[in-house]
């Protein structure tokens, strides 16, 4: 079996050494096409050594399609497993995706491309490092491109601040085959445009030290962080003829997030927790501080 292996891992290499050489004058459709067919092989892949080795190749492919000018605008739809999100200011485009291995847990990858304001198109990227399993204590680091808490990021929100634009990107990671968590990253460009991870902006979280949010949740349920309109009360004020509460409510965007609560109450040490299912807090950005609500009534109407 380990001389099948060897043999398999010879063989990927050789064909990714060719695969790689035959790119060098590909259009976008055309490594399309082979980023795809690579994706295919990962996904019906037993062996976490294959895959790596495949996972490889896909990198340099999608390294080299994201070099050809028209890439930041290419949609890439048959691509599925590769999340495409573009800021939107226009300023950044991520390539995010995960690779799942046999234990359970994931490695995640990602390119930011940038746009260089050229009339030909002319970007330029950074790939991130996931350090995300030697990092300690992550909901209060800072953190580069070197050292990133990799995640499969799904919502880019960009707000205003004095010192400038702060970005953030709501992910999901995949630690085992019992646990999942969601994330809210917050992300910043210094002057040499290289991204600063974490920052503390999440008042009234916790103790208010928080660089980062992280929930952690079975992978038995499913958790709910979005961005959206929602109403929040503004007022309440007691009718004496109703006998009842007058309400107002104003319409804001906001992050909503389910409540964790523990499955099993006896469990004191690391309960396993789940969404409540009908308790709801949330993030609203202002005076640059996203600040937490507790109990948000999640209705969009």
């Amino acid at each position: 079996m380990h001389l099948l292996r060897l043999i398999t891992l010879l063989t990927l290499l050789i064909y990714s050494g060719s695969v790689l050489k035959s790119q060098v004058s590909l259009t976008l459709p055309a490594l399309e096409d082979s980023l795809l067919s690579v994706s295919r092989k990962i996904q019906s892949s037993g062996d976490d050594s294959v895959k790596q080795v495949l996972n490889q190749l896909f990198r340099q492919t999608l390294r080299n399609a994201i070099g050809l000018p028209g890439s930041f605008t290419y949609r890439f739809d048959s691509l599925k497993k590769l999340a495409k999100l573009t800021s939107p200011d226009k300023s950044f485009r991520i390539y995010n995706w995960n690779l799942p291995l046999r234990d359970g847990s994931n490695r995640y990858f990602c390119f930011l491309q940038f746009q260089e304001g050229d009339r030909d198109g002319t970007t330029s990227m950074l790939e991130l490092d996931d350090c995300s399993d030697t990092i300690t204590d992550p909901e209060h680091r800072t953190l580069s491109f070197a050292s990133w808490f990799g995640a499969l990021y799904y919502k880019i929100i960009p707000e205003k601040t004095t010192s400038g634009t702060l970005y953030t990107l709501l992910g999901w990671q995949g630690i085992n085959g019992s646990q999942m968590q969601k994330i809210i990253e917050v992300v910043e460009f210094n002057q040499l445009k290289l991204p600063v991870f974490g920052k503390k902006v999440f008042g009234k979280f916790k103790d208010g030290e928080n660089k980062r949010v992280i929930f952690r949740y079975s992978s038995l349920a499913s958790m709910a962080v979005k961005y959206d309109d929602q109403f929040i009360l503004t007022s309440r004020k007691w009718n004496v003829t109703k006998k009842t509460y007058d309400e107002s409510r104003s319409k804001t965007r906001m992050i909503v997030c389910d409540r964790l609560v523990a499955l099993e109450q006896n469990e004191v040490s690391n309960p396993l927790l789940v969404p409540a299912g009908d308790i709801w807090d949330g993030f609203i950005f202002k005076n640059g501080q996203w600040n937490f609500i507790e109990g948000v009534d999640a209705r969009n109407n």
